[in-house]
């Protein structure tokens, strides 16, 4: 399943990043909302604890019910072919994210290659609602 990221109006600000670019935790704050969109799905992720690096994540293989989730890093390969882990998410790379799961157990996920990246943030998303 392949969704697209909708555009933007001119009331609703979001930052977009160049093709290169990533996203670290630096960047983001509590209650903002990360658009992850890969070759196979697109996935969403609400910043509960960026110092954590904690969230609800939805899509994808997930579907639509969001799961508390903790983004460990981004897995993608350097021009020599080697793989190399990057902190926080970038566009190229693979996403691995630990869900928790009933009965304290961990199940991870992991994307197909991020093609687009999209920070909505709290911010912005409150004013539209006032």
């Amino acid at each position: 399943m392949h969704c697209d990221i909708s555009s933007d109006s001119d009331s609703h600000r979001s930052l977009r990043f160049s093709p290169e670019s990533g996203i670290t935790f630096d960047e983001i704050n509590r209650d903002d909302k990360v658009v992850i969109r890969t070759q196979n799905s697109e996935y969403s992720f609400s910043v509960i604890d960026p110092q954590n690096h904690r969230g609800m994540l939805s899509g994808g293989s997930l579907g639509d019910e969001p799961r508390e989730a903790f983004l460990v890093e981004s897995i993608g390969k350097t021009e020599s072919g080697s793989l190399q882990d990057y902190r926080g998410l970038k566009r190229g790379a693979r996403a691995l994210f630990y869900l928790s799961c009933p009965g304290h157990r961990i199940e991870r996920v992991t994307t197909s290659k991020i093609s687009a990246l999209k920070v909505v943030k709290a911010a912005d998303r409150i004013s539209l609602i006032s």
